[in-house]
């Protein structure tokens, strides 16, 4: 597979992800009489299918590319990001935390992967935006 076309099924999988993300957190925080486990869990599994793909395509990216993420701070900057947005997301879908909590961590989330999207964008990690 070529570096442009690994790039765009990564880039296609973002977008994709965010979406079903969004879809997920809401069908799990704005309860419905029709919310359903199974539905959930066709959320679930669906997310999967996408996040994982995107993960390997990332991954082959960095080997296409040769790229050490320790030693560029742009890759570094967005696995952290992406470290912080799985975390969030994890603490806004359990009903444990207060509805109000799980909002936070959803939204948080959300601004996590933009964070993302603007450093793999920009090549610039967050801190060199402030400059």
């Amino acid at each position: 597979m070529s570096y442009i076309a690994l790039k765009h099924a990564h880039m296609g999988l973002a977008y994709l992800t965010v979406i079903l993300f969004i879809f997920r957190g809401l069908h799990r925080l704005v309860p419905t009489s029709s919310t359903a486990s199974l539905s959930q869990r066709v959320f679930d599994y669906v997310s999967y299918a996408v996040d994982i793909p995107l993960l390997v395509l990332g991954l082959m990216l960095l080997s296409t590319l040769q790229i050490n993420p320790a030693i560029t701070p742009w890759i570094g900057t967005k696995l952290v990001w992406l470290v912080v947005y799985i975390v969030l997301g994890v603490f806004a879908y359990r009903p444990v935390l207060s509805k109000r909590a799980r909002w936070l961590c959803f939204g948080l989330a959300i601004l996590c992967w933009v964070m993302m999207f603007t450093t793999a964008k920009t090549h610039l990690p967050f801190w060199q935006w402030l400059t």
